[in-house]
């Protein structure tokens, strides 16, 4: 049975049809919906000073809870009974694994791509490594 359903978003159109299909699954089985963006970390640049450095991370904290905004805009509208949101801050694949765990998380629904398309050439895809290593039940969404 499914209890508990994290869905992690970037604000892609990838990440909103997850958001949408996890509210179907949440709805049907009255199950608890988590919502969770991370902030990726600062690769530091010697060039860059640390007031660009801070500016940077108020712009993205403002931005995050922007998208978890709308995510949350979006489930109320599907009528989910019971959901909570996150604003992580870390490695995204990692902080996703990791709060399925300690929430006990029974599925987690994401998009197959984020906006970090560039990223997937040289890293992998975020989707890709959380549904390697996550020990719940994966579901990409395209």
């Amino acid at each position: 049975m499914i209890k508990t359903i994290l869905v992690p978003t970037d604000g892609s159109d990838h990440a909103k049809k997850a958001i949408e299909f996890a509210c179907d699954l949440a709805s049907k089985y009255k199950a608890m919906l988590y919502l969770v963006h991370v902030i990726p970390p600062l690769v530091p640049i010697p060039e860059v000073g640390t007031d660009v450095l801070g500016q940077w991370e108020v712009t993205h904290q403002r931005f995050a809870k922007q998208i978890i905004e709308q995510a949350e805009s979006d489930v109320k509208k599907k009528n989910v009974e019971s959901y909570q949101s996150a604003i992580l801050k870390g490695s995204p694949a990692q902080e996703i694994v990791e709060f399925a765990k300690k929430n006990k998380v029974d599925m987690i629904v994401m998009g197959s791509h984020g906006h970090g398309k560039a990223g997937i050439l040289l890293l992998g895809s975020v989707s890709n490594k959380v549904c390697n290593v996550a020990e719940c039940t994966c579901i990409t969404v395209k």
